[in-house]
Parts: structure tokens; sequence; C-alpha cells
């Protein structure tokens, strides 16, 4: 995910500087034929006006683990099945994929519209300054660029919240208002004043995105294949960072092409709004809320029929008001909190934002002058990686994958380091540093950019998922607001070489973090997860 934000940020400071230097099949129950078998998990069934227990008690057993295959069995199961002695043939994966995809394709439209609105300043804003009377401006062009994070910050504080509140789906359509209002202020803004309004309110849209997507995602996604369809999150951003980059190729011949760059965000956001309406709601969600027949529609039209473990947890706390912020950092939470937020920091902290800040000037030092095919390759190179890190998290899992993102990323700032102390004698430090920039970003791909925000939506109970996930969220964008301002001064403090460094020891202590306190997630549903960051905290 960091990859996208950090252009926000790095261009901030590239902006400074430029100034300052110039589900297989399994046995299933069958109803018993006598009238007084007790079947476990269900109460004995005396006669014809108990068959609504017998249903119930059918939906319970249907999704039961097969103990020789090992493999959860979904059927869908109706009072007419059970009166007719006639049960309904479990669904296979590729069968609940097939279902449960559009919904997930559809919440990343609010992903794809955070990667656009936070890549597409990067080669509008000279353009847009010109035309807004700020190009020697420089606190008004950095407020531009530092506005959507502004709002972001903002977005995903209130985002927990109204998700408990008014749902998952509710709450996606709610915010595709501001992305696509704040997208038209931006289109035809007459002065910087509407841009900034523009800017803030497409902040609070990305914010607010940044926490449902993946909540959502989660949510609806079965256990085998959370994995690769959590991944779909960071696919649509890098996505939309790309697509952001390639639409501002008209500027080279029409200056005032980014009115038309702005205009184009108004469809995803639009689009977001009518499909969201149409996709099923979270089940955990509905579930928590008491509404269990439309929560049984929903998994029904999700998975084939009603899924029997979350019946059982989602009743726990049925009914209790949601987590106030005080109670995330009890002790029954501590532990999913500081994995959670401390990966996001993490992520900030083992320069992103310093690779793709320097980018441009490594590929300038390899002879590559034209600075659009620079953004280009970095943002491919990282949607590559983000695309292997989707085949490969429901196989390899969280913690391997994260491990070797961040000992690849590491051992890449080594190389750049390097590269750019011996730039004034090695005639191939600037292949070598744009070598060492590529790989990294492939890296990044693989893990640290897609797993924080997955796992975010894994580690949390139901009922503090939306405010805990809030709370991850607001470290990310703090810490990259934070870090796009002070960047500048530390290197030039320092010098670059010494920061490359300094980023391979935080990614060496990232390996350590990782392998000492993160919860492998990979094949287990979130009521598993949860029985297991209880047992840890």
């Amino acid at each position: 995910m960091s990859v996208c934000t950090s252009l926000a940020g790095a261009k901030t400071v590239s902006f400074l500087a430029s100034r300052r230097a110039t589900v297989a099949s399994g046995r299933v129950l069958s109803p018993p034929a006598q009238p007084r078998t007790v079947v476990p998990g269900a109460v004995a069934v005396a006669s014809t006006h108990h068959q609504r227990h017998r249903v119930r008690m059918i939906k319970r057993t249907s999704g039961r683990s097969n103990a020789r295959s090992g493999h959860t069995t979904r059927v869908s199961v109706s009072a007419a099945d059970v009166e007719a002695g006639d049960m309904k043939s479990p669904l296979g994966d590729e069968e609940v994929m097939r279902r449960v995809l559009p919904a997930v394709l559809v919440a990343t439209l609010g992903a794809f519209s955070f990667g656009y609105h936070l890549g597409i300043v990067n080669p509008a804003l000279e353009h847009l300054a010109k035309d807004l009377g700020i190009a020697t401006n420089v606190q008004l062009k950095g407020l531009v660029v530092s506005m959507v994070l502004v709002g972001a910050t903002v977005g995903s504080l209130v985002a927990g919240k109204l998700a408990d509140e008014f749902g998952r789906k509710k709450s996606l359509m709610g915010v595709a208002a501001p992305l696509a209002i704040g997208s038209f202020l931006c289109s035809c803004a007459p002065n910087v004043e509407t841009m900034l309004a523009g800017r803030l309110l497409c902040g609070l849209g990305i914010g607010a995105s940044s926490n449902l997507v993946p909540m959502y995602i989660a949510e609806v996604s079965p256990e085998k294949t959370r994995g690769i369809l959590g991944s779909l999150n960071q696919l649509a951003i890098c996505f939309g960072i790309l697509l952001a980059v390639v639409a501002g190729l008209p500027l080279a011949s029409d200056p005032a092409h980014w009115h038309n760059m702005f205009l184009f965000a108004v469809a995803p956001a639009a689009a977001q709004f009518f499909f969201m309406s149409v996709v099923p709601e979270s089940p955990t969600w509905l579930r928590r809320r008491g509404a269990i027949e439309e929560a049984e529609v929903a998994e029904t039209s999700l998975w084939g029929a009603p899924d029997s473990s979350t019946e059982q947890t989602a009743g726990d706390d049925k009914g209790e008001k949601d987590a106030s912020v005080s109670e995330l950092l009890a002790p029954g939470n501590r532990k999913q909190i500081t994995i959670g937020t401390t990966l996001f920091f993490l992520q900030q902290m083992t320069g992103i934002n310093a690779v793709i800040y320097f980018s441009s000037a490594m590929f300038e030092a390899a002879g590559v002058q034209n600075a659009v095919a620079a953004s280009v390759a970095v943002c491919a190179i990282n949607l590559f990686g983000t695309l292997i890190s989707g085949q490969a998290l429901d196989r390899m899992g969280r913690k391997p994958l994260l491990t070797f993102s961040f000992v690849g990323m590491g051992a890449s700032c080594l190389v750049i380091a390097a590269a750019m102390r011996a730039q004034a004698t090695w005639a191939l430090a600037g292949p070598v540093a744009v070598a060492g920039t590529l790989a990294y970003m492939v890296c990044f791909g693989l893990g640290a950019g897609p797993i924080p925000g997955l796992l975010s939506s894994e580690i949390f109970s139901p009922r503090i998922r939306g405010s805990a996930m809030s709370l991850c969220f607001v470290t990310h964008w703090v810490f990259n607001f934070v870090i796009g301002q002070a960047f500048l001064p530390v290197v030039e403090a320092l010098g670059g070489p010494s920061v490359f460094l300094g980023f391979a020891a935080m990614c060496v202590a990232s390996v350590l973090f990782v392998q000492t306190q993160v919860l492998e997630t990979k094949g287990k549903t979130l009521d598993m997860i949860q029985k297991e960051m209880l047992a840890l905290n």
C-alpha cells in the first residue's frame, strides 16, 4: 500500500528539495431417521412441529470439518429439503470463488480510487500550479500535495465507527460521495481554495477506503482464499497509481489536461456507489447486529449456505456495544494492536519513501532521462511483485512472505547505499542503483506492501475490528506524513548512503519482529485466529 501513499509524501519532499537545492467436499450428516434421536449440536426432534429446529441442526452440522480430509464443507439447506429428505450438494472451491469474487472486485474500486488520487498529483502538480497562480508558492504547492494525507488521516480515524454503526456495505457506498465530489471540485477548480477543498474530500474518501476495503474483503472471503482475495486490495491500489501516471501522458502536449485527469476519478467513485448497493453485506457484521436471517441470506449468496462457524461465534458478543478506543488497549487486545500498528510503522520506516524519492535520480544516472518512464517502471515493478504475492499468500503464508520481503528490501538498501557512495568513481553505479531500486520494489510488493493491511483485517475480533483497524491505518497515515516531512532534513544532515544503511538496519529489526510476534493466519478461519490471539494475550 505504501508505495502509492509514499508518492504523495515523496512528491512533497522532492518539491521541497528542488527549492532547497535549487471448499473441498466432505461427508454431510443426514437428518435423523428416528424422531427422538439427538444429534450433537442440535436439540431432540419429536415431531413435525419442531421441523424448524431440525433445519438449524443440519445447518450447524453441515458446516463441520471432515475429520479425515480437514476441509470444510458448506451446503445450502432449506426446510423443503429436510421435509423431502433431500439435501443440496456442497459447493466446490471454484463455485465459491465465482460467487465471492464479484463482491471483492466491487469493493476494490475504493482501493483503485485510493491509488489514483495519490498518484494523480505527481504528473499534474506543475501544470495545475501554473493555472491556479501558485507556480512560485512553495507552501501552497506543498499543501496541494499533502492535503490528501491530512484528509486520509481523518477518514481512516472515523471509518471504523462508520463500519460498526452502518455496516461495511453502506459505509463503502457512503465514502464514494467525498471521492466523487472531491474529484469534481478538483477538476473544475478556479482557484487554489477549491483545489484544496477537493483534495481534502478525496483524502477523506481514500482514508476511509483504506480501512473499509480490506475489512469487507476479509469478512466475505473463505479462509482458503482470503490471502489471494485480500491481495486484490493492494493490486487495485498499484493499478490506480499506474493508471494515474499513464493518464498524465497527454500533459506534454495539453497542459490543461489535468482538469480531465481529476474528472476521470468521478467514474470509479460513482461505480463504487452503484455496485456496492447490489453486493451482499458482511455476514459477520449482520450477525453481530442480530440480523441472523439477513446474515444467512448473505452467506448463502456468497458461500452457498449459512456458515456454522460464524453462527456460533458471532453470537458471543451480539447486542454488545462497539468497543471504545480505550478498550483497544485492554490486555485482551494488546497483542493484536501491537502487531497491527507496528507493522504499519515498520512499513514506513524501512525506506519506501526514500526509494520513491531517489528513483528518478537513479534512473537519470543510469541514462533514463524520461521521468514519466521512470515512474511507470517503478509502479509496474511493484504491481508485478503484488501479483506474485497474491499467488503465494495462501500457499506460503503471511510470515514467510513478510520475512522474505524485509530481507530482500534490506539487501536492496545495502546495494543502493553502496552504489550511491561509489557514484563518482564507479561507472556502473547508476545501473546498479536502478537494479537495487527495482529489486526493492518487487520485494516490497511481495510482503511489506499488502500484508500489513491484510493481517490487520484478520487478527481482530468482530467487536473491535472497526476501531482497531482505524487505529492501525491512522498509524500508517501519520507516519507516512511525518517521514515525508522529516526525510529531506535527515538526508541533508547524514547523506543518502547513511540513510539507506539505516533503512537496512530497520529491515533487520522488522524480520525479528515478524518472527517473534506475528501470528500466521494462512488457512485459518477468523474465529480460529481470534482464539489463538486470545491465548497469546
